[in-house]
């Protein structure tokens, strides 16, 4: 018996985005390999590189990831000495420290590292294209929730 010609995950943007999401990981883990940080830690630093003093709220909504991911991200980067927080009250705020700013040159080289990576692979214009399009299409989809979400 042949095989069929295309499977039902060819079309499946959720099979798709994940799929090319993990292969991305696996391009920036080697890039973030020497500095000893994961690709979203170095995420996370170069939000507190930008905004010192940022929150956790904050830094949940930019990198749409729940609370709680970003209080465990957080506490790793603590015990590594590469953030600090600061509360006032029931707030806290985040602030790099020395440590980390000595590494945010290398860290920007890292993401650079693998924007060329992909870049090479795909083409500028697709890996360019195709930020643009997922980044809309994730607008989107953050949109219709939050409207789905306060009709109920």
């Amino acid at each position: 018996m042949e095989a069929p010609k295309h499977n039902f995950l060819e079309n499946c943007l959720f099979f798709n985005t994940n799929a090319f999401s993990r292969q991305l990981l696996k391009l920036a883990e080697v890039e973030f390999k020497p500095l000893k940080l994961s690709p979203a830690h170095a995420s996370l630093l170069l939000l507190i590189f930008e905004t010192p003093g940022i929150n956790p709220k904050e830094l949940s909504r930019l990198l749409q990831l729940t609370p709680s991911t970003i209080t465990r991200f957080i506490d790793s980067l603590a015990k590594k000495k590469l953030v600090r927080r600061k509360s006032k009250g029931k707030a806290a705020f985040i602030f790099p420290t020395q440590k980390s700013l000595d590494m945010q040159a290398s860290i920007a080289l890292a993401y650079k590292n693998l924007y060329i990576a992909y870049s090479r692979i795909l083409g500028t214009k697709t890996a360019m294209g195709l930020s643009h399009l997922i980044a809309k299409a994730n607008e989107k989809i953050m949109e219709n929730r939050e409207d789905n979400e306060t009709q109920f």
